[in-house]
């Protein structure tokens, strides 16, 4: 299995992967990362609320770009 640190850009854009993310109990968050197949190849269960806060900033701002750039076309 990989951890956060593992994983690119490149591999989240080659592969049909599920995303989950969960609010652990003990401290931060849980993300899990399944291929197609359904494998777990990412579980990191820590992960601080700013790491997440801040990841999830990038996220709806890629999202904004793109959507603006498809919407374009």
């Amino acid at each position: 299995m990989q951890s956060i640190n593992d994983i690119t850009l490149s591999d989240i854009m080659a592969e049909d992967l599920d995303v989950w993310v969960s609010k652990n109990k003990e401290f931060g968050f849980v993300l899990q990362i399944d291929n197609e197949k359904g494998e777990e190849i990412v579980c990191e269960k820590c992960i601080h609320p700013y790491a997440a806060e801040s990841f999830a900033d990038f996220c709806r701002r890629y999202l904004s770009c793109y959507e603006r750039i498809i919407d374009q076309d």
